[in-house]
């Protein structure tokens, strides 16, 4: 029978009595015993939902600036927490390393050893907890792991953090035989995304497939906000909760740029409003405001890099669709 426990804790800043204790105490109840030290107690917000089925505790994590200490343990079990940070970076320290890990990146920690981690304002992200044998099981090589970055394979990463979020949307949809199996392929993944660390040990296949779909996920996001003039390759990554790294190396392997691929939006949909078709009494587009549409900066920017794609300015564009309407 599938264990199946669902919770949610909230902070807020209208409930500062005693805010960090109760923070601390059901960061316990999900995880074990832990100290917790916000940066500003007065103002402190955070938010956690949790999920425990058989050997997966998943839980989406929100918080203010926080530090956070696991003291030495002697005795009790021993958990692995497998930490996917999908909004601001997180600084830990565990074994004696210190580093830190953003989007698109994960990080191991033993808990049944004494380790650190702090966090800025706004930090989001997903965590799962599981017993070390059953990872060690399935992955000998579990306890090199603890500690450090650049452990996993850059393209599962954000796989498994999607995969554990869409198991909350599951629970109230499927039966427990499904949730089981759910529970067992991202243990499965997991361990996998360990194994093949290195892009030498991934089969071509399994990399294409995978920057193939990030590929899809990134032209999706430019569709919907090519418009902002301010977009940047940042905000893909961390809308897609996958590292800036990884978001360059798919542009790279489908012979493109964010940039171009960027211009060539911006450019199409400017062409199409050129071209479209307006009534007798109506009055075109002004150039100046397709241009800021379109998201670029100012209009002689918009006409330069119009001509370069299309070999006439949209003026001449605009007087060559007149004459032959005319």
């Amino acid at each position: 029978m599938l264990s199946l426990t669902t919770t949610v804790f909230s902070i807020s800043k209208a409930q500062q009595a005693d805010s960090a204790q109760r923070w601390c105490d059901y960061m316990g109840e999900v995880y074990y015993p832990l100290d917790c030290t916000p940066l500003d107690p007065r103002s402190f917000e955070g938010s956690l939902t949790a999920l425990q089925l058989s050997n997966l505790g998943i839980s989406k994590f929100t918080a203010d600036a926080l530090r956070t200490v696991r003291r030495q343990q002697l005795s009790g079990t021993e958990d692995v927490v497998f930490i996917f940070p999908t909004r601001e970076r997180e600084h830990f320290g565990h074994l004696g390393i210190e580093d830190d890990v953003g989007p698109g990146e994960m990080y191991v920690l033993n808990s049944s050893e004494p380790y650190w981690t702090q966090i800025a304002n706004k930090t989001q992200n997903v965590t799962i907890k599981v017993p070390a044998n059953c990872v060690r099981e399935r992955f000998p090589l579990l306890d090199r792991t603890y500690g450090r970055r650049d452990i996993a394979n850059a393209g599962m990463v954000p796989i498994v953090a999607q995969l554990a979020l869409q198991t909350f949307n599951m629970v109230p949809l499927v039966d427990q035989q499904v949730l089981k199996r759910t529970e067992d392929n991202i243990l499965d993944l997991m361990c996998i995304m360990l194994e093949t660390r290195n892009v030498s040990d991934v089969p071509e296949s399994t990399t294409v497939a995978l920057s193939d779909i990030t590929f899809q996920r990134l032209s999706s996001f430019l569709s919907l906000h090519f418009r902002d003039p301010g977009l940047a390759p940042e905000h893909a990554a961390t809308s897609l909760r996958v590292s800036l790294r990884y978001v360059h190396k798919v542009y790279q392997m489908h012979g493109t740029t964010f940039g171009r691929e960027l211009m060539g939006l911006r450019l199409r949909e400017a062409d199409r409003l050129l071209r479209a078709p307006y009534g007798k009494n109506a009055l075109p587009l002004p150039i100046s405001e397709v241009a800021y549409i379109c998201g670029f900066s100012s209009q002689s920017h918009f006409s330069a890099r119009y001509k370069e794609n299309f070999g006439f300015t949209p003026n001449e564009r605009r007087l060559s669709l007149s004459e032959d309407t005319a």
